[in-house]
C-alpha cells in the first residue's frame, strides 16, 4: 500500500508542478499548483526512505 502511496504521491506532484508551469499567466494560481506539486514529490520522497 504504501508503495502505491509514493507512486501516485509521486505522479501528481509531477502533474502539478507541469501544469503550474504551463500556467505562468495566472500568478497566484501557478504558484499554488508549484507548492503543492513539490509537496507531493516531497511527501512521496518520505514513503520511498526506508524505515
Amino acid at each position: 500500500m504504501g508503495f502505491f502511496a509514493m507512486i501516485a504521491s509521486m505522479l501528481l506532484g509531477i502533474f502539478f508542478i507541469v501544469i503550474g508551469l504551463s500556467r505562468r499567466q495566472h500568478k497566484g494560481w501557478s504558484i499554488i499548483l508549484i507548492t503543492l506539486g513539490i509537496v507531493f514529490v516531497l511527501i512521496a520522497v518520505y514513503l520511498g526512505f526506508p524505515k
